[in-house]
């Protein structure tokens, strides 16, 4: 069931960071790591090294630090301007912390 403006922002942040252990769960922590066996070939161990992305750690740590600006009550507002989150930016990515224009002067020159 897609997350929609029904759900409340600790909900749908529960449901991102379930996924987001869930993931790194079955990869560990960064780096590489040996997967339990994923089965016997004649008698050969046989054994698949994953690795966790940069990307699935840090969706772990947007969300996780989300949760916290929840408790705090400084969630949905925009840590580099202090202005509101834009409900289309929060509806699109719950775990943001920045409004869309400070966000997009983040990825300018």
């Amino acid at each position: 069931m897609p997350l929609g403006s029904k759900h409340s922002p600790r909900k749908q942040l529960l449901v991102h960071l379930s996924q987001a252990v869930e993931t790194l769960a079955l990869r560990k922590s960064p780096g590489t790591h040996v997967e339990p066996l994923t089965g016997v070939l004649d008698g050969e161990v046989k054994v698949q090294f994953l690795e966790v992305s940069d990307a699935e750690f840090g969706h772990f740590e947007k969300v996780s630090n989300a949760l916290i600006r929840l408790d705090k009550g400084t969630y949905g507002r925009c840590m580099r301007c202090g202005r509101r989150i834009e409900s289309e930016v929060l509806s699109q990515a719950p775990w943001a912390n920045r409004c869309a224009g400070c966000g997009d002067q983040e990825s300018q020159p």
